[in-house]
């Protein structure tokens, strides 16, 4: 993306301190965070404007619930390069602090329940990375209808979660077979917007829950041979 990195874990900007690392990924694996950082950077990007994201001029971007930056660290110089716009907003005052101190970029702290400082259709692409995960059901509702009120019409956004497939090879035993029924399954149900509440959907209640605001486009499921969320990529309605 912006810059090539020297070693797995250098990638010419300050690595965050451990218990942050841990805080996010659950590992305080420099290299991983570095490396997996910057291709979901791509990947999310990639995506974006395979369904239609106009790039080629300067753009305004979103990372909502950006932890301490693993992939605005790639994305924001990119985004800014280029005349645009990056605005990363995360629940935890620390990340955001983080962030604010070492990488390129406008990082504010957002509440559980909308809103985010931004104003109506001012942004091109927003990304979600492991936000809807941890998130009731209502709640997700609330920040669909959020990211729908911020997106331009012809903006996209890119959010993940976990769904069905994602259930069967690497959730609890006992999910999967409650998303048959349920459709939402909310696993371990305390402090939510935290690692510690963990949130599972199908992919029709994925797409019934932002409908009111937005269109699905694509959906990559979840599973695969190591842990990968689904990825669903939507635009304005």
């Amino acid at each position: 993306m912006a810059r090539n990195a020297g070693t797995a874990a250098d990638d010419g900007l300050p690595m965050p301190p451990a218990d942050l690392l841990v805080a996010v990924n659950s590992s305080a694996d420099q290299a991983w965070f570095s490396e997996r950082g910057r291709a979901d950077a791509r990947h999310f990007l990639d995506l974006a404007v395979a369904e239609g994201l106009v790039v080629g001029r300067p753009l305004t971007v979103v990372d909502f619930g950006c932890g301490c930056g693993r992939i605005a660290r790639w994305l924001a110089p990119q985004i800014e390069a280029g005349g645009g716009r990056f605005h990363g907003s995360d629940l935890n005052p620390r990340l955001v602090a983080w962030c604010a101190a070492n990488l390129q970029g406008r990082y504010t702290v957002n509440d559980l329940a909308p809103p985010l400082d931004l104003p109506d259709a001012s942004v091109d692409f927003i990304y979600a990375y492991s936000v809807f995960t941890h998130l009731a059901e209502a709640t997700v509702i609330a920040w669909a209808a959020e990211l729908a009120r911020v997106l331009r019409p012809d903006g996209r956004a890119v959010i993940t979660f976990h769904d069905e497939a994602y259930a069967r090879r690497w959730g609890p035993p006992e999910v999967a077979p409650r998303l048959a029924s349920e459709r939402y399954v909310v696993w371990n149900n305390a402090l939510e917007g935290s690692n510690y509440l963990s949130a599972w959907t199908t992919q029709a209640r994925f797409r019934e829950l932002v409908a009111p605001g937005l269109d699905v486009l694509r959906i990559i499921p979840g599973g695969g041979e190591v842990p990968e969320q689904a990825i669903a990529v939507l635009k304005h309605r």
